[in-house]
């Protein structure tokens, strides 16, 4: 069992990273990991990982693999994943390449850990296609109902876990931007080991779930877009890293790419694209984004050439933009759409990239122009037009302070009343608009009003909020029916949405579902006793609930943060009763109303009210799930109604 989950690993670790941050060269880095190993271990307990249940579903293996059986003599490292979650998939290439540099003969394994967010991704079938669409040559576990995630106290997407060859945990990388230290823990930890004698080089029963299909024309395409004439389809075949240009039959006009991976310019025979995605055509010519490879491609389909007209090449962090786009690193573009400037000569003078990776969309000039409420910009700048950056479903009349989690389809109504870009906003389950212009930023549909809830999804047919989807990834616009068809992903649908019907006043209140499934609160959860407190039938109850962030820590912005009411022995206690609520803000007192039942089967009960917080340093992705538990003995004396009682739960959590 590991003692504290991760938090175990939390008080060495740290100092571990702040001398890090004063070494000065590859050998003080490698000598300090060094001398950290010997210390833990050295142990006098190992912090060891449960092991794997033996009813989980594998894949990528022959069967399924103990973790303190097979993988004994073996570094592990365990990617806590999930197949949604763009900063998940901004990690595989860093596994690909660990894995390309060490191989299980050397003593090395990694272990993708599935621990899903949404409904659909708990599903095996679902979770091979994600597996054989991002390459993924590794075993997979399908923790569905994270039991390991809960056991290790995993607290967001994506988690790394290096373990010895004991099962003994080493270090903790919480999500992505981490290459430099997974390859040095790795490899330092590799060799320490190797000193010791305590890797084995026997090989792991992989079995590859690719090598089991039979070829196929197509693999994954991710979009697909027709030409002005109605003539010509363009087809992102992502699996096949290329594109397909195909009459309007079927029939193959232009093959670009493919069928492997890879970065480059040049004739249609030669060019390479890295899972492509969005795709718009004018004319002759297609923009292409380039999601793994980081870039915006164009094609000419007359002189069959392909250049690079935005991006680096590698991920970048840059969330405000403005460089000439062949110099301007972006991050993940997922789709492309044309629009026009708002001083521009032509038509079509604006390219809209829905930007995943940094949870914005952004504009590429393709010739010069203005920009809703911007300034005059040159061909060929690239730059942020709307989102802050921050992952989240946050509605703003000023574009930059707006929110979005993981854009990933966009489609434009240029004529009014509209004038407006429709967003598949992914993450947030949700669609949104974007004024054309003023740059305001609305909700269309799906989700729900609190900014920081990306768990308001479902399957539910209706207007606004009243509606739900799960993880829609693209939007089309139909200028003569206007109608907005949506890819509701998820729940593998393409509901038709009226934008008029569907728009909502912004004083809307927010309404919740019942919470029918209450979160689970991590093992390392406080539980506060409360003095008895002697109550009647019939009697209201307010509880006051208090609660303290460690200093310079604020709410997670992943994922929803609550209190609720359990009462295990009793739970005629509950009937009628509000049992969960959101927790919004920790800087002011929350108010839990409860109310005793008239008609009391006991003289006697235990009332259990509960709060679970996900934080994280201001300015961080590394976040704690936490957790308090306040126990609350009731004596049910049989007097007549008593008056409102008033009981305070106070909780400070402390710095890890």
């Amino acid at each position: 069992m590991a003692a504290g989950g991760l938090a175990g690993l939390l008080p060495a670790q740290t100092q571990l990273e702040y001398a890090l941050l004063d070494a000065e060269t590859p050998q003080e880095k490698e000598n300090l990991v060094y001398q950290y190993l010997k210390k833990m271990d050295s142990r006098e307990r190992d912090l060891t990982v449960p092991e794997l249940g033996g009813d989980l579903q594998w894949l990528n293996t022959e069967g399924p693999i103990s973790l303190h059986k097979d993988l004994c003599g073996k570094v592990v490292v365990l990617d806590f994943f999930t197949y949604c979650c763009i900063n998940c998939l901004h990690l595989l290439p860093d596994l690909h390449a660990l894995e390309h540099q060490h191989s299980d003969k050397d003593g090395l394994i990694v272990v993708g850990v599935h621990s899903a967010k949404f409904p659909n991704e708990k599903v095996l079938d679902n979770i091979r296609s994600a597996v054989l669409r991002y390459n993924i040559v590794h075993p997979v576990v399908n923790d569905a109902d994270a039991t390991l995630w809960h056991e290790l106290e995993v607290s967001c997407w994506p988690t790394l876990v290096i373990l010895g060859p004991r099962g003994n945990m080493l270090f903790s990388l919480v999500g992505e931007g981490h290459r430099e230290k997974l390859f040095l823990f790795t490899s330092i930890t590799l060799k320490f080991y190797k000193e010791r004698e305590q890797l084995k080089d026997n090989r792991i029963g992989i079995k590859l779930y690719r090598d089991s299909l039979p070829p196929s024309p197509l693999l994954f395409p991710g979009k697909v877009t027709v030409d002005n004439s109605g003539e010509r389809l363009v087809i992102a075949d992502t699996g096949h890293h290329r594109i397909l240009v195909t009459q309007k039959n079927g029939q193959i006009l232009h093959t670009i790419g493919g069928p492997n991976s890879g970065r480059r310019d040049g004739r249609f025979s030669e060019a390479a694209f890295n899972s492509p995605q969005g795709i718009a055509i004018k004319d002759n010519v297609i923009y292409v984004a380039d999601t793994e490879n980081h870039l915006i491609r164009k094609i000419d389909l007359e002189s069959e050439m392909v250049t690079t007209v935005a991006g680096i090449g590698i991920q970048g962090v840059d969330k405000e933009g403005g460089a000439k786009g062949e110099e301007q690193p972006i991050s993940s573009p997922w789709d492309v759409v044309f629009g026009s400037s708002v001083s521009g000569t032509q038509e079509d003078d604006v390219l809209w990239i829905a930007m995943a990776g940094t949870h914005q969309v952004w504009a590429l000039m393709l010739e010069g122009g203005k920009l809703p409420k911007g300034s005059e910009l040159k061909k060929g700048v690239c730059l942020r037009f709307a989102g802050s950056g921050n992952e989240e479903n946050r509605n703003n009349a000023y574009p930059h302070k707006a929110g979005f989690a993981q854009p990933s389809g966009l489609a434009l109504a240029s004529e009014e009343p509209w004038n407006c870009l429709f967003v598949a906003d992914s993450e947030s389950s949700t669609v949104r608009t974007i004024s054309l212009k003023d740059g305001a930023v609305k909700h269309l549909v799906g989700g729900e009003r609190d900014p920081l809830n990306l768990f308001a999804f479902g399957d539910v047919d209706g207007a606004g909020i009243n509606a739900k989807l799960q993880h829609p990834l693209g939007v089309t616009w139909d200028k003569k029916r206007k109608l907005l068809y949506v890819a509701d992903s998820y729940n593998h649908k393409l509901p038709i949405l009226n934008p008029e019907a569907c728009d909502v006043p912004d004083n809307l209140p927010v309404q919740k579902d019942k919470i029918t499934n209450l979160p689970k609160l991590p093992k390392s959860a406080a539980n506060v006793q409360l003095p008895a407190l002697t109550v009647a039938p019939g009697q209201p109850i307010q509880f006051l609930l208090k609660l303290t962030l460690p200093p310079d820590s604020e709410l997670n912005e992943e994922a929803p943060n609550s209190w609720f009411i359990t009462a295990e022995d009793n739970t005629w206690l509950l009937q009628g009763q509000c049992l969960s609520g959101e927790i919004k803000d920790v800087s002011c007192q929350i108010i839990i109303p409860f109310q005793l039942p008239r008609s009391c089967l006991s003289a006697e009960a235990i009332l259990a009210i509960k709060a679970c917080l996900y934080y994280c340093s201001k300015g961080s992705s590394a976040c704690m799930m936490k957790g308090v538990s306040f126990s609350q003995p009731l004596q049910i004396a049989a007097t007549n109604q008593g008056s409102l009682t008033q009981v305070e739960l106070i909780h400070a959590f402390l710095t890890n």
